[in-house]
This record gives structure tokens, sequence and C-alpha cells, in this order.
């Protein structure tokens, strides 16, 4: 159980560090990062984890570190999107549009609310109204 959670932990601080070096590379080369990194970190999260969910279907034998690793650690550090999305094509492949579409859009709904009242309550509680 601990070498799962050093190999997930692992593969977060890399998966982080790969987060913060794509923003940096952006700066570098287009004098800003915002939200093009966000979106293309999501976007390569979200490919990385395809490729990944197919093996795992397919015979390819990968270990419970190594999925840990990669699929949690790695993929997770680099965005938690791709694990979102992950969840959401679950849905999809069960046949279960209704919960996908419920899922997906609970969660973007969820997430922009959930986001909205923290940022009011602490502007609120500093008084910057």
């Amino acid at each position: 159980m601990l070498g799962i959670f050093l190999s997930v932990g692992a593969g977060g601080a890399l998966g982080a560090m790969a987060r913060y070096g794509v923003a940096v590379w952006m700066i570098g080369r287009f004098g800003q990062a915002g939200w093009m990194a966000t979106l293309a970190v999501n976007m390569a999260g979200c490919f990385l984890m395809g490729i990944f969910a197919a093996l795992l279907a397919s015979s390819v034998y990968i270990s419970e570190p190594l999925k840990g690793f990669l699929a949690i650690g790695f993929l997770g550090g680099l965005t938690t999107f791709s694990s979102f999305t992950l969840d959401g094509y679950g849905f999809w492949m069960r046949s279960d549009i209704i919960g996908a579409a419920g899922y997906i859009g609970a969660s973007v709904v969820v997430c922009v609310v959930s986001f909205a009242i923290g940022y009011g309550l602490v502007r609120a509680v500093l008084g910057a109204g």
C-alpha cells in the first residue's frame, strides 16, 4: 500500500511540475499563459488519459503502482480535468447519456458556483465587497 502512495505522490509531483513548466514556457514564448496554459494541459491530459484508458481496456498489463503513478499521480497533477473526463466518458461507455450529461453539467456548474461562493466569502470577510 505504501508503494502505491509513493508512486502516486511521485507522479503527482512530476505532473504538477509539468503543468508549471508549460505555463513558464508559454509565458516565455507568448508573453502570457493563463487560460492558454490551462487549456493546453487539459487537452494534453485528456489525450494521455484516453491513451491510458484504452491500454487498460486492452490486454496490456500495467502494474498497480504504474497505474497510480500515471493516472492518479502524473495526470492528476497535470490536470484533474483528465480524471473528470475519464469519469464522464465512463457514463458514455455504459450508454448512460443522461448520467453523462448530468455528471458533466453538474460538475461544471457546481464547480463554478463553488468557486464563486469561496471567492465571495473571502471578499466579504476581507471587507472588499
